[in-house]
């Protein structure tokens, strides 16, 4: 009888050891995705423009890599890899929502402040050039007046540059945290205590 029961129970215990196996491999591969996206994203919104344009090759892979192992999770009905995912997709989205805000924000703010000193200045002595058919020059003045107009705007666009990414930041790194807090502790209760449907 004790033998039946162990034989019974033998093939439930090694079920349980895979699913423990197969949740602690997919939290690994969550956590990597978290880690990868804050990353990619964070770089892709930098005002360095090398940098941007590869981390958001990487943003987009990385984000087809999510949406593939979601679908996957879907078919197995996998609580975990469906909230998780969810989770970060939504926060790709809302991020460039806020993004496009934040920016036109920044856009209005350097219209209103910026100082139009330099751009007086340049009309006036490209004007000058072309009457007097010195044409070869404006490439000179042009070159000058867009060095004399980010040093004297230099401030307003730094502030311009916090307005438009700083929420950003702060937005994609908290979610970030606290979706791989979350992870860590196996939740998939995450907007808000909505619990994601399968």
């Amino acid at each position: 009888m004790d033998n039946q029961k162990t034989a019974a129970n033998a093939p439930q215990e090694e079920n349980s050891e895979k699913q423990k196996q197969a949740s602690g491999s997919e939290g690994f591969l969550l956590l990597l995705f978290y880690i990868t996206f804050c990353t990619s994203f964070l770089c892709a919104v930098t005002p360095l423009s090398s940098v941007s344009v590869f981390s958001l090759m990487i943003c987009i892979c990385v984000l087809s890599a999510i949406y593939t192992y979601r679908v996957r999770g879907k078919r197995a009905r996998n609580k975990l890899v469906i909230a998780h995912t969810t989770y970060m997709i939504r926060t790709f989205w809302r991020a460039n929502i806020l993004l496009a805000i934040t920016s036109f924000i920044g856009l209005l703010y350097m219209l209103v402040i910026v100082n139009y000193e330099p751009f007086d200045t340049c009309t006036n002595a490209i004007l000058n050039t072309v009457n007097k058919g010195h044409t070869e020059a404006i490439y000179k003045i042009l070159k000058i007046c867009g060095n004399l107009i980010i040093e004297k705007n230099k401030i307003n666009l730094q502030i311009a540059g916090i307005i438009a990414f700083s929420p950003v930041f702060v937005y994609v790194l908290w979610h970030c945290v606290s979706g791989s807090m979350l992870l860590a502790f196996g939740k998939t209760q995450l907007n808000r205590g909505k619990r994601v449907s399968i």
